[in-house]
């Protein structure tokens, strides 16, 4: 009797033995890895540290090379800068800080290209601007379409080199009636425009 119960025992060890190393087990919640897995783990690791090799060696390198020539480039152009600015005359300082006096038809096309490529339904109001100066005017802006269209339109506008707007006083509000349009005030101010009378 005792030889069988070795003999189960020893079948019992062998039949463990071979699920631990060919298939994997767990055993109270530690997982014993078969030697398939152990290969497949160690496969991935091994690519895993060929990537970061390949990312300390040639990636960080080509990196650090680009920033260190913006940054040469960029100190370049700020000494072209400072120089223009130093042999500049007060006179032509004054003269390039002048902003250029707009038609209402010119307002009136590019307003209108920029809310039609945006989607938005557009209404803006010419004022006397509130300095008093001749010529100088301020632009109250009505605009409603949705979040998206109201946020693409006001970069346009504030990328849009021709025409040099900084936005103000913007407020953006549910549109009456409506949970997608919303409704969006904003101003322009001092903007010099020839206004036909």
């Amino acid at each position: 009797m005792r030889k069988y119960l070795i003999m189960l025992l020893i079948v019992l060890l062998l039949v463990a033995g071979y699920f631990m190393m060919f298939e994997g087990v767990n055993v109270l919640g530690i997982q014993v890895l078969s030697i398939f897995q152990l290969k497949d783990k160690n496969n991935v690791l091994d690519s895993e540290l060929q990537n970061v090799s390949v990312l300390t060696s040639v990636n960080q390198p080509a990196a650090m090379s680009e920033l260190t020539e913006s940054a040469k480039q960029l100190k370049i152009a700020k000494e072209e800068y400072n120089d223009k600015i130093l042999y500049s005359s007060t006179e032509s300082i004054l003269a390039a800080s002048q902003s250029r006096p707009y038609t209402t038809e010119y307002l009136w096309i590019r307003l209108g290209n920029h809310a039609r490529e945006n989607s938005i339904n557009l209404k803006y109001e010419l004022k006397q601007a509130a300095s008093g100066v001749s010529g100088q005017y301020d632009i109250a802006f009505t605009v409603t379409g949705s979040y998206v269209s109201i946020s693409e339109f006001i970069s346009s506008l504030e990328n849009d080199s021709s025409l040099n707007f900084k936005i103000e006083n913007f407020k953006l509000l549910p549109n009456e009636g409506s949970t997608d349009v919303l409704l969006a005030t904003f101003n322009v101010n001092e903007i010099s425009v020839n206004v036909d009378k």
